[in-house]
C-alpha cells in the first residue's frame, strides 16, 4: 500500500506537467498564412477615407508576417515569444498579468490553457488581440488571430500556420 502511495506521489508532478503543456513547448517557424494583407484591406476597406490609411497603418505595423514563434508553458507561466521580440510572460492560471511592449504601449495579458488550445488575449483601451494557437495531429501549429477595435468597423481576422523548429 505504502508502495503504491509513494508511486502516485512520484507520477502525479509528471502527469500534472504533461497534462499543462500538449506540446506547445518549443520553437516553431513559419509554415504559410492567410494572406494579412488582403485581411487587413477587408477590415479597413468599409472606413471613410481619412480614417481608412491610419487603420491600414496601424494594422500593418502591428500585424507582420512571424517567422519563429517560441512558447514555454509551465506550471506557473506561460511565455510566447515573437520572432527577436521580448517575450510576453503571464501567469498559467489565466490571471491577468500587466505587459508593456517594445513601444511603450502599456496592456493587461492572459494566457489559457485548455487541452491543444492555448489562447493568449492582450488588450487595452485602443483594443484587443486574441491568439489562438491549436495543435494538430500533423504536429502544426495553428494561430488564428482576432483583433477588436472601437477604431475598426470590423475585427481583422487572419490565420497563419508553424512547424516545429
Amino acid at each position: 500500500m505504502r508502495s503504491a502511495a509513494r508511486l502516485a506521489c512520484l507520477l502525479l508532478p509528471a502527469a500534472f506537467l504533461a497534462a499543462q503543456d500538449p506540446g506547445f513547448n518549443g520553437a516553431w517557424k513559419h509554415a504559410s498564412d492567410s494572406g494579412i494583407p488582403a485581411a487587413i484591406e477587408a477590415t479597413v476597406k468599409d472606413m471613410n477615407f481619412v480614417k481608412r490609411p491610419i487603420a491600414r497603418k496601424k494594422l500593418t505595423d502591428k500585424n507582420p508576417v512571424y517567422q519563429k514563434v517560441t512558447i514555454a508553458v509551465g506550471p506557473q507561466e506561460i511565455s510566447i515569444q515573437f520572432d527577436a521580440r521580448s517575450p510576453v510572460k503571464m501567469p498559467a492560471d489565466g490571471k491577468a498579468a500587466p505587459w508593456t511592449r517594445e513601444d511603450g504601449d502599456k496592456f493587461m495579458v492572459t494566457a489559457k490553457l485548455e487541452g491543444s488550445r492555448l489562447t493568449q488575449t492582450i488588450k487595452n483601451d485602443e483594443g484587443e488581440r486574441t491568439n489562438v494557437f491549436t495543435l494538430g495531429a500533423d504536429r502544426k501549429l495553428g494561430l488564428a488571430v482576432t483583433v477588436k477595435s472601437p477604431s475598426l468597423d470590423k475585427p481583422l481576422t487572419y490565420t497563419m500556420a508553424f512547424t516545429a523548429n
